[in-house]
């Protein structure tokens, strides 16, 4: 099944070394995209038509809790943040070590120390083998907001590393906001299907709509 909002859903993947490496696990994907699916179904599948103030508040309430489940599912979702060794030395050294914090940055620091106690004493076999680290939106937030900052000088080995971080960073973000998008595209879909009970409201196309947003290509 492909889900399908107004942008072209990213790749999940990446190939690196002869090897694939899942950014999204099929868990978290096929959790994502049935969630997605049964907002879908339910207000195509449900309508206000003859029903009493009370039946359309219970229609409006169950698309509602939903819309909650698959957000919380979002809000859950782990990615997996990959980074060889000169990658991981690189970013903790940068956190740990090197980086100014100020009284908005600290406190993204301290959020972080789960996530760093994990990947504290991580053992590398050699400089190309790719390690995943379990983050969640929030988590690659924060560490792209405290390393943004960061400058290097000339385009020695750390700009290298230090683009490759980013660009990681950047495949997770492009999942998380295709999801994102997701979300507000089916709030936008519940609250369109709502006005729609009163029967003086037509919306052209409506299906068409909602359709378009979720394809099953099985």
């Amino acid at each position: 099944m492909k889900l399908e909002t107004n942008v072209i859903k990213p790749e999940i993947s990446f190939f690196e070394e002869e090897n694939e490496n899942v950014i999204l696990t099929t868990q978290w994907e096929t959790s994502l995209d049935s969630k997605l699916d049964e907002i879908y179904e339910y207000i195509n599948k449900n309508d206000g038509k003859d029903k009493s103030e009370s039946e359309k508040d219970e229609l409006y309430k169950n698309a509602q809790l939903l819309w909650r489940e698959f957000a919380n599912v979002l809000k859950d979702t782990k990615y997996n943040f990959f980074l060889n060794r000169p990658q991981y030395n690189f970013l903790t050294d940068l956190i740990l070590k090197k980086i100014d914090y100020d009284v908005n940055t600290v406190f993204f620091a301290i959020e972080l120390t789960d996530l760093l106690g994990t990947m504290k004493g991580v053992k590398f076999n050699n400089d190309q083998e790719l390690t995943a680290f379990p983050v969640n939106a929030t988590e690659i937030t924060y560490i792209y907001h405290l390393i943004a900052t960061h400058k290097v000088k000339g385009l020695g080995k750390d700009a290298y590393t230090f683009a490759q971080v980013l660009r990681r960073i950047g495949e997770i973000s492009k999942i998380f906001n295709y999801y994102d998008t997701a979300a507000k595209n089916s709030s936008t879909e519940i609250q369109n299907w709502v006005t729609c009970f009163d029967s003086s409201v037509v919306m052209e196309n409506r299906e068409e709509s909602i359709s378009a947003e979720v394809l099953d290509n099985n």
